[in-house]
């Protein structure tokens, strides 16, 4: 009998199917780069890459990205770089953060880059104006920090200290099956003027919390 078996077949093998998600369109309409999450090799959790297809159809998928870290929240900037957030380890950085960074990767070629070092990290992609070389991330700061400066200072205290307590004086508390705080979100702009050179990228000043 032939066999009819499919990836549907076994919960295992539907388990590892790779998802798709996180499409964006490069603003030239030629690229799309997809977000593909599979299986670890443990099998027991998910990684995410970035993947470049042609917007048209055909052609061949490409990896961009791997890392053991994953990496998501894909946009282009307005001259084709692509811009994502990983925290993958940033060989140019000593202190060697764990904390999820905004990367580069040139549209000309050359490997990926971080741009920021930010000691709290960044969450995620607000939005990437189309004609200017700025970007708007998402970020923590701790309660009572005006700056980035004093968010890395409150950061080294409560890990010098070990400190891991968080004073709750407000409602919610949780959001399902995790704490809330003790980071709060803010919106940072980002010029990506000088985004080629050696440096990271410093964010301005931060917004009022949402």
């Amino acid at each position: 009998m032939p066999d009819t078996r499919t990836p549907f077949s076994e919960l295992d093998e539907f388990i590892a199917l790779p998802r798709l998600g996180g499409l964006v369109l490069s603003p030239d309409g030629r690229r799309a780069v997809l977000t593909v999450t599979t299986l670890d090799a443990a099998r027991t959790g998910y990684r995410h890459a970035l993947w470049v297809v042609p917007a048209a159809g055909g052609g061949v998928p490409q990896r961009l990205t791997r890392s053991a870290k994953s990496e998501a929240g894909a946009a282009f900037t307005a001259t084709g770089d692509l811009l994502f957030v990983s925290s993958r380890p940033d060989a140019d950085d000593a202190d060697g953060k764990e904390a999820a960074q905004l990367w580069i990767l040139p549209t000309a070629g050359g490997e990926a880059r971080a741009l920021t070092r930010l000691a709290g990290g960044v969450d995620g992609i607000a939005a990437v104006a189309r004609d200017a070389a700025t970007v708007i991330l998402r970020a923590p700061l701790l309660p009572g920090s005006a700056s980035l400066e004093a968010d890395a200072v409150a950061r080294k205290d409560r890990s010098d200290l070990q400190v891991n307590a968080v004073l709750h004086e407000s409602y919610p508390v949780r959001y399902w099956d995790h704490d809330l705080g003790p980071d709060e979100p803010h919106l940072f702009a980002l010029d990506l003027a000088g985004a080629l050179v050696e440096e990271p990228a410093r964010p301005t000043t931060a917004d009022a919390a949402p």
